[in-house]
């Protein structure tokens, strides 16, 4: 069977960084490595993040891969890369917004029934977000149940205390899973061996089951975005554009003639040179919380 790893974890917290360093390390072990990557936009950002690493790379838009919304393609492309690209280890990164204990139920689907097993999940902590949308948005709270590991990221933003309530925070949610800090997305080899070496997950308890799932009124909006004369103002533009109820916007844009990658994650902005051809510019995703076209002031 093939196995899969679902990386999870709400808008922010750096999936995408640490399934660039994740790969590598896949790498090392299994000899044919797929992505599936979902984002909930209309247009994909992360796809064009992931570093040229051998690997075959799934890009669903437009929903989470759990929604009934795009399930079909989810279906479709799992069992295309079983019957036509057979990897051994197939890495998941679910949208922000997505609840994963459904995982369990599609890889049960009749077209895909006896070819995954759920190895396990790895679901990213933003160190400096979480402990607020932990209180209000549902998905994250199942994300933290859900995993068999936390990857704790941003820890060097803050303080030893706060990091210390954020793995108690973590521990009520769910005292099962292991807590590993990964500065900049990155662990250390003892820590991904750990990580590779878990048994199967898929019997896991949790997984199975009746259960509402963990759905947020959350909505993309793609809007136009650019060109900026230099990143003051475009940070300065696009922060005053955006609304209090949106949660993530990212992005590449035209910033002095260059693309660059815009991120605004819950008040904060940041801007990084892209460092390979990323194809077009100039488009914005946004999510947030009951957000409408008309409210984005660009």
């Amino acid at each position: 069977m093939i196995e899969v790893i679902l990386l999870t974890g709400f808008l922010g917290s750096g999936k995408t960084t640490f399934l660039n360093e994740m790969l590598p390390v896949l790498a090392r072990k299994y000899q044919r490595t797929a992505v599936v990557m979902n984002e909930f936009g209309s247009v994909g950002i992360d796809g064009r993040l992931v570093g040229d690493h051998p690997t075959n790379l799934v890009e669903l838009q437009n929903g989470s891969i759990f929604c009934v919304c795009i399930r079909d393609n989810f279906l479709a492309a799992m069992e295309e890369l079983a019957e036509t690209h057979k990897p051994e280890m197939v890495v998941i990164e679910a949208t922000g917004v997505a609840d994963p204990f459904e995982m369990g139920d599609f890889l049960a689907y009749p077209e895909l029934e006896g070819a995954y097993r759920l190895f396990g999940t790895i679901t990213m902590v933003d160190a400096v977000n979480f402990p607020k949308v932990i209180q209000t948005m549902r998905a994250a709270r199942a994300q933290a149940q859900a995993a068999d590991v936390f990857v704790i990221t941003k820890t060097d933003l803050v303080e030893e205390a706060q990091l210390m309530r954020l793995r108690e925070i973590l521990t009520e949610l769910n005292a099962d899973a292991v807590q590993l800090a990964a500065p900049y997305g990155r662990l250390n080899p003892a820590e991904w061996d750990m990580i590779l070496s878990l048994p199967a997950e898929a019997e896991k308890h949790r997984y199975w089951g009746e259960r509402v799932p963990a759905r947020d009124p959350m909505v993309s909006i793609t809007v136009p975005a650019g060109p900026f004369a230099d990143t003051t103002e475009a940070c300065d533009t696009i922060a005053a554009a955006l609304p209090s109820n949106v949660l993530r916007a990212k992005g590449f844009v035209d910033i002095g003639g260059r693309p660059h990658l815009f991120q605004y994650t819950m008040g904060k902005t940041e801007v990084a040179s892209a460092v390979r051809d990323v194809g077009p510019v100039g488009q914005l995703v946004v999510i947030g919380l009951n957000l409408r076209r008309e409210q984005i002031d660009m």
